[in-house]
């Protein structure tokens, strides 16, 4: 699903005592991440915990799923 930053409307997300400024669909309650734009949530915590990741890095150091090529290599 492809986005335009016409249909992002900025939204102030309150959570456990944490404010953040993040994004919501035009007409919807579906939140977007702010920092990748790319992950959608229906929950505040979702959001929050997708941030953490961000945060820690582990988005970033994620390993993609080894091909087939590879997997037959090894045995």
């Amino acid at each position: 699903m492809s986005i335009n930053e016409k249909d992002l409307i900025e939204a102030e997300i309150n959570y456990k005592g944490s404010k953040i400024i993040a994004y919501k669909l035009k007409g919807t309650s579906i939140l977007v991440c702010p920092i990748c734009k790319l992950s959608y949530f229906y929950s505040e915590a979702d959001l929050f915990n997708h941030l953490i990741a961000h945060a820690k890095g582990f988005i970033e150091k994620r390993r993609g799923t080894p091909s087939k090529i590879y997997r037959k290599k090894e045995e």
